[in-house]
């Protein structure tokens, strides 16, 4: 989604001492792709209103001085009505100070200077120059987008580039990809190269694309739920074989099934999934798919897993299961009889 510049946003009607100002935002968020996007969507639209990219200055955060970056701000445009300075992942990697100086340097922000913050990752909301700019300016978060929305993503670009894929293909695409736009792109266009005019199809993703390991967990608690030991196995060994760590692996499968417990008390206690979402904290795709597995287990038998899950756990922690750089059978081991466990 793309969020366009120059447009007057609502602010709340809380009392301030300071006046807000529509010529700061910050742009971050999980979706790191649509971000970047907007980002160069609105250096894009102000070259062609204002001219050209003279009035444009870009400044990665490590490399920002609070005190010249007053200076700058102050310093009116050269030629032009307006000049836009784009500061990036500055929240995330300044120091309480340096952050506390610029807060006090957009409080004073005029009106011919346009402020755009841009962090590649969620930065902390308690900071000061978070909140500064949340009470000041605009802050606009990208959250993962749903399957729908990747899937419409995906079907917008084939249409563009002449690239054949069914809703269905370019929806098992998206979940593969785990709804990450950077991954999804770039899988796409292997995939074209691949079918080479031919329409793309879902065996072609089996064969070109690397499932992400939270896609391939969801896969693998299908299988457990399914009591299909042969496929669960075969999914554990495609994860080990393609470099995945067996810490990593057991850390999603330990997180899944928490996320399945509570799923399924919520479930028996009738919560819609709006509600569910709301009380898991997590994406719509995940609650989704967690209360479908969810409803294969009994709140039981669920815990009877976690239980298993956290004793796995202790004794890796403490020795008894050996788990080593360069060697991980023992671990890997306990595992599978886990999954062959699960499956009787």
């Amino acid at each position: 989604m793309i969020i366009y510049p120059y447009k007057k946003v609502p602010k709340s009607e809380k009392e301030t001492s300071e006046t807000t100002n529509n010529n700061i935002y910050l742009f971050h968020g999980e979706d790191s792709f649509s971000s970047l996007q907007n980002l160069k969507h609105w250096q894009k639209q102000f070259a062609q209103k204002y001219g050209d990219e003279t009035n444009i200055e870009i400044i990665e955060g490590k490399k920002l001085d609070p005190s010249d970056f007053e200076n700058n701000l102050q310093s009116m445009p050269f030629l032009a009505e307006k000049k836009l300075i784009i500061v990036k992942n500055f929240l995330a990697e300044a120091n309480a100070e340096a952050q506390k100086k610029v807060a006090e340097s957009i409080s004073k922000t005029p009106e011919f200077s346009l402020i755009i913050f841009y962090e590649s990752t969620t930065p902390d909301k308690r900071t000061s120059l978070y909140q500064k700019i949340n009470k000041l300016g605009t802050v606009k978060e990208f959250s993962t987008p749903s399957p729908a929305e990747v899937t419409k993503q995906i079907l917008d670009k084939a249409k563009k580039e002449n690239i054949k894929i069914s809703s269905s293909t370019a929806l098992y695409l998206s979940t593969q990809c785990s709804m990450n736009l950077w991954l999804v792109f770039g899988e796409l266009e292997k995939l074209a190269t691949y079918a080479n005019g031919e329409e793309i199809t879902q065996k072609m993703i089996d064969e070109m694309v690397s499932p992400t390991l939270s896609s391939s967990i969801f896969k693998l608690t299908d299988s457990i739920a399914a009591k299909n030991v042969k496929e669960s196995l075969r999914i554990f060994r495609i994860l080990i074989d393609s470099g995945e760590e067996a810490g990593m692996i057991f850390f999603m499968i330990v997180r899944h099934f928490r996320i399945l417990i509570q799923a399924r008390e919520l479930i028996e206690k009738n919560e819609t999934q709006g509600e569910m979402i709301k009380k898991l904290k997590q994406h719509p795709f995940v609650v989704q798919t967690s209360a479908r597995q969810a409803k294969n287990f009994t709140i039981p038998q669920i815990e009877n897993i976690y239980k298993t899950l956290l004793e796995i756990d202790r004794k890796v922690k403490t020795g008894i299961i050996k788990s080593v750089a360069g060697n991980t059978s023992e671990f890997q081991l306990a595992i599978e009889k886990l999954i062959i466990n699960c499956c009787k």
